[in-house]
């Protein structure tokens, strides 16, 4: 069951577990993004910069929110999203696994659609060392939880 507009209060916090990062991952969003960059696909080329491939940056955002939704925090109550600002600190490597550590920031109810609101979340990904490699908020339209639920 999913949560509701109505469920989210600002300070909840939500972790998830750890995934790691795997040359499939890659692979397939340079395939999807047709974003095959060297630093991504090309270990001599990345090498002398990262240390070695690293992950496409726009990857975490969705990876993050899909780790979350094995919370079913949004899975069949979102109904947009409004805004996403998103920062990448440090580089991920293949086989490094992140975590999501989400906190609610932000919940306001629709000026004039009772059936629903908007939620930020403030999002941190960690690798395996604790380190935040990305950093960014996201706010979502959800729905208010149906009547007689």
């Amino acid at each position: 069951m999913p949560f509701y507009f109505n469920d989210f209060l600002v300070g909840q916090q939500f972790h998830t577990r750890g995934r790691t990062i795997t040359e499939a991952d890659i692979h397939q969003f340079a395939q999807f993004t047709g974003d095959w960059n060297p630093v991504h696909t090309d270990q001599t080329s990345a090498e002398p910069l990262h240390g070695g491939r690293i992950a496409h940056g726009p990857m975490f955002p969705g990876i993050a929110f899909g780790m979350l939704s094995q919370f079913d925090l949004i899975e069949g109550s979102a109904i947009a999203l409004r805004g996403l600002n998103w920062e990448f600190l440090q580089p991920v490597h293949i086989g490094d696994t992140v975590r999501v550590f989400a906190t609610i920031s932000a919940v306001s109810p629709h000026p004039s659609k009772p059936d629903r609101g908007r939620v930020t979340f403030a999002v941190e990904v960690v690798n395996q060392h604790d380190q935040i490699v990305n950093k960014g908020s996201a706010t979502i339209v959800i729905a208010a939880k149906p009547q007689g639920e």
